[in-house]
């Protein structure tokens, strides 16, 4: 087994406001799985990766990778070993901030906040050898991801559109840039429809569907069925912060004045065209056709660079 098989790490996929911060904090309190902040530089990483191929690809026997037959495979491997090590590295450092020289004194929780569900590590002991990254841009670049890990996993997390349109028009709460409706079902349906693609591109056995409402209706069974796609045992950590509350943004009581400003907005109804088409069966030309699609766009996103 190559370094790039044996590298499994987790994207999650889908709009913002749908849950990716707490299911991000939720299974990294897995002993095997590193929760980190989104990176947001893995795709450029990537993106750098695949044109310095072509480059280096681009004449022949005059080129130093094409005068080998150098593979694009193996290449890659080095790619995804590379950004492993970065990650590991940079987790590693996180930690010695968090409890200095946790490994030889054996701290077990963070010092500073021991009763919080949200714990970087747990025991000195975790082998943590995954980890999870919730950058948004990962939705984009699901398919080349998937080419430099081969063995990763994705989480689609989906919510209705009014609900992440009027979270990100209340996106000020948290600190971040409030969204007009307009925008934030245009960043919905960009999200969203990429997922998708990612869904019928690497097939249900690379990429899980979270709904947002089991989030909070049916965590625990959430958790084991997630916990089983990726391949790990049930820990009852990772239904700590599944506890807290979800609505950061504080729109709850807002909710019931949204769908009369909303429902005016015609991209509202190609947004929940666009949600109910989600459960469309998949037909094998359906996949077929939808690499073919992620294949084209990233290929026009590297001519763009």
């Amino acid at each position: 087994m190559t370094e790039q098989m044996s590298v499994e790490p987790i994207f999650t996929i889908g709009a913002p406001r749908s849950g990716t911060s707490i299911m991000n904090w939720a299974i990294g309190q897995h002993p095997n799985i590193q929760v980190m902040p989104e990176t947001a530089w893995i795709v450029d990483y990537i993106t750098g990766a695949f044109s310095a191929f072509k480059r280096g690809s681009e004449r022949g026997r005059f080129s130093h990778l094409s005068n080998v037959d150098y593979p694009l495979g193996e290449f890659l491997a080095h790619v995804a070993s590379s950004i492993n090590a970065i990650v590991g590295d940079a987790y590693e450092k996180r930690c010695k901030s968090l409890y200095g020289d946790y490994r030889a004194k054996g701290i077990t929780i963070n010092p500073s906040n021991p009763n919080s569900p949200f714990q970087v590590r747990r025991s000195a002991e975790e082998p943590k050898n995954r980890w999870i990254d919730s950058t948004p841009l990962n939705t984009h670049f699901a398919w080349a991801l998937a080419q430099v890990f081969p063995k990763a996993k994705f989480i689609h997390n989906l919510r209705q559109p009014n609900d992440v349109a009027l979270s990100l028009e209340n996106f000020d709460a948290v600190g971040a840039t409030a969204k007009p409706l307009e925008e934030g079902l245009a960043i919905w349906m960009q999200h969203t429809e990429d997922a998708w693609l990612a869904e019928k591109a690497l097939g249900s056995e690379r990429v899980f569907r979270l709904r947002f409402d089991r989030i909070e209706h049916e965590p625990e069974l959430l958790i084991h069925e997630l916990l089983n796609f990726l391949d790990e045992p049930f820990s009852p950590a990772c239904l700590e912060p599944l506890s807290t509350t979800t609505n950061s943004s504080k729109v709850d009581g807002k909710r019931a004045g949204l769908i009369s400003r909303i429902s005016q907005i015609h991209r509202y109804k190609k947004a929940s065209r666009l949600f109910r088409s989600l459960n469309t069966p998949v037909s094998a030309s359906d996949r077929t056709q939808a690499v073919e699609i992620l294949k084209e766009r990233f290929e026009t996103h590297l001519q763009q660079q």
